[in-house]
């Protein structure tokens, strides 16, 4: 269990490299309702400190849904991307998908597919465990631009979404979601609880209805955890593991912001990231950018740091400063 207050309450973001951001900004902003909230580059020399050296400077836009402040998407832009996109399967290793709600998901479909991004199969329904009953799902797999796996679920009951909360009659929320498939999955619920998050849904199940959406063998058992503060919080983390004999691609050591297309880091704001980056080293994780301050048009005025799970996840731990920044030529919106 976490010993002392919770660091961090969800993900703020999911990092996602892209070739270009038109196709993103056509998908996101013209079809699910997403906006720009701020666009400009993240110096050279700030890049560098957070996701490794010879990227020079960055181009970023950030995308949030209603103006939440979490759920939201950091697009980076790479010129010259280590390999080309591909889109994780279920039983690859690594960052797989993000979730979103949707009020019709055949209306998503149709939409999405009408910009040329097919789906993995059309929209499912299948049941999962939930205590001693089961509870119907309804989701589809849309294959987005750069390797971006977009996951529409329409909720039977719904948790509360910032979006939503804001504006009840919009489509689609900001992303309730973000999934990782990891091998030692109780290695990484020690990691998150360490930093606050606990649990609340962990359960071995198989389900013909999944197999047939995912691309899983018959009979497949997956063990899903969700992850989430303890407020709820909109944006969980949706961790994978599957137990039996079958293996995809290990995708980890190629997702590396600002060098790789597609879904490739989480976000997380936290009140105090001294305090974060000690209990992450003590939960099996380890710092892989020191502490430093910056201001980008992603974070704002921020001290960040990067640290990687224990199952090699890549994430961003930042702490907003007090003032609210000014830098010229930036189109930045503080987050607070």
């Amino acid at each position: 269990m976490t010993s002392g207050p919770p660091l961090v309450e969800g993900v703020t973001a999911a990092v996602v490299g892209v070739a270009a951001f038109e196709p993103h900004l056509e998908l996101f902003c013209g079809a699910l309702g997403y906006e720009v909230a701020a666009a400009g580059v993240v110096a050279a020399a700030d890049a560098a400190r957070l996701w490794g050296e010879g990227l020079g400077d960055v181009e970023t836009r950030l995308l949030t849904a209603a103006g939440a402040d979490t759920g939201r998407l950091h697009l980076l832009k790479v010129p010259a991307p280590a390999a080309g996109a591909e889109h994780p399967h279920t039983l690859d290793l690594g960052l797989a998908g993000v979730d979103l709600y949707t009020r019709d998901i055949h209306a998503s479909h149709a939409r999405t597919a009408g910009l040329g991004h097919r789906w993995s199969g059309g929209p499912s329904t299948y049941e999962v465990p939930l205590g001693e009953r089961s509870v119907r799902v309804t989701e589809g797999f849309c294959l987005g631009p750069d390797g971006l796996d977009i996951v529409f679920v329409q909720p039977g009951n719904a948790r509360g979404t910032a979006a939503w909360a804001v504006d009840p009659g919009r489509p689609h929320t900001e992303l309730t979601s973000v999934v990782a498939h990891v091998p030692d999955l109780d290695a990484e619920l020690r990691f998150w609880d360490g930093l606050g998050l606990s649990a609340w849904y962990d359960v071995t199940f198989s389900s013909p209805g999944l197999e047939e959406l995912a691309g899983l063998p018959p009979g497949t058992e997956v063990r899903l955890a969700l992850v989430a503060g303890a407020g709820g919080g909109t944006t969980r983390i949706e961790l994978v593991t599957v137990p039996g004999p079958a293996r995809g691609v290990d995708r980890r050591a190629a997702q590396r912001p600002g060098r790789a297309l597609g879904h490739t880091a989480w976000s997380v704001r936290t009140g105090d990231l001294d305090a974060a980056l000690s209990r992450a080293g003590h939960a099996g994780g380890r710092v892989v950018r020191p502490p430093f301050e910056a201001v980008t048009p992603l974070h704002g005025a921020a001290r960040l740091a990067a640290v990687a799970t224990p199952n090699g996840i890549h994430v961003e731990l930042w702490q907003c400063a007090v003032t609210a920044p000014v830098a010229t030529g930036l189109n930045i919106r503080p987050i607070h």
